[in-house]
């Protein structure tokens, strides 16, 4: 178990921990700035939920008055689902927010800083950032994608989010060199969509595959990350075609109001939410809750290998 001052271990992982039992690594992102009041709560217990069914251990981390807490207790998850000044933290923040004794909710590149430090090795998440759309114009690139290739860790998520500039994001994975594969698809997916048109690097077909492939890794590598796409149920999906005019059309306001850097994807998630009548919410929380579950086969198989 770790020393380091900067952290904090909630009740459910400490005993987690000392059992040696599998624990999955949750943002507070999506809590804070991914989902509206009530269904980001609902759904932060219910991945938690998620994870416990399948005899893991769920660790939700977030920045409580300057500390990294991993593992937040009821409480601490009712307090991050509706306390409008909480800061959204990635992974160059952390340092500030902890001298400042800021409340944070870690986004996808701060989850994956703070569970390196606490040893964890599986990130469940909903879709990580990349680059987008309007790269050549606002250069803007997700710190999620530096922080994956620097961590040993599985992040499992279903794919870049829809919102992005797909072959764009690929591309710049592949140069990072990031293990990428897609569980028992041929096509990497596009969040709310099972499809994005674009073939991913790898097809994973097992759990016991995916485990393998990351063991093998850390015994070379000192830093190569690992993301395990995971499609989103065919029941839950989208269709591109559906979805994407959507996307521009949240895509132009938000360029309208100039709404860009952090402030952007939570604009656009609430705009295609009103937008598809909540079906996007909707999918958005099963695909979350998909991820957990695949994330925590893949941690139990990781535990006696």
């Amino acid at each position: 178990m770790t020393l380091n001052p900067h952290l904090e271990f909630g009740p459910e992982v400490h005993a987690a921990l000392i059992k040696k039992k599998p624990i999955i690594a949750l943002e507070t992102s999506i809590i804070s700035q991914g989902l509206p009041y009530p269904h980001n709560h609902e759904t932060a217990l219910l991945v938690e939920e998620t994870i416990r069914q399948q005899d893991c251990t769920p660790a939700t981390i977030g920045i409580v008055k300057g500390k990294i807490k991993v593992g937040l207790t009821p409480e601490e998850l009712n307090f991050f689902a509706t306390e409008r000044d909480v800061k959204k933290i990635n992974n160059r923040d952390i340092p500030v927010a902890l001298t400042r004794g800021w409340n944070g909710a870690t986004t996808v590149s701060g989850t994956l800083a703070c569970a390196k430090l606490a040893s964890l090795q599986v990130l469940a998440t909903g879709g990580i950032g990349g680059i987008h759309r309007e790269f050549s114009e606002t250069h803007d690139i997700s710190a999620d994608l530096h922080q994956i290739r620097n961590t040993k860790v599985i992040t499992v998520c279903s794919g870049a989010k829809a919102i992005l500039d797909i072959p764009k994001t690929l591309e710049m994975i592949e140069t990072l060199g990031i293990i990428t594969g897609t569980y028992q698809n041929e096509e990497f997916p596009a969040f709310w969509s099972r499809n994005s048109g674009c073939q991913s690097p790898l097809r994973l077909n097992t759990v016991e595959e995916i485990s393998a492939i990351f063991k093998t890794s850390r015994q070379l590598f000192n830093k190569q990350g690992f993301l395990v796409a995971n499609p989103i149920p065919e029941e839950f999906e989208i269709p591109r075609n559906i979805i994407e005019p959507l996307i521009k059309d949240s895509l132009a306001k938000a360029q309208v109001q100039n709404i860009k850097g952090k402030e952007l994807t939570p604009y656009l998630l609430n705009s295609l939410n009103e937008l598809s009548s909540g079906q996007s919410l909707l999918s958005n929380i099963e695909l979350i809750k998909n991820n957990a579950n695949l994330a925590a086969q893949i941690a139990k198989k990781l535990s006696i290998i």
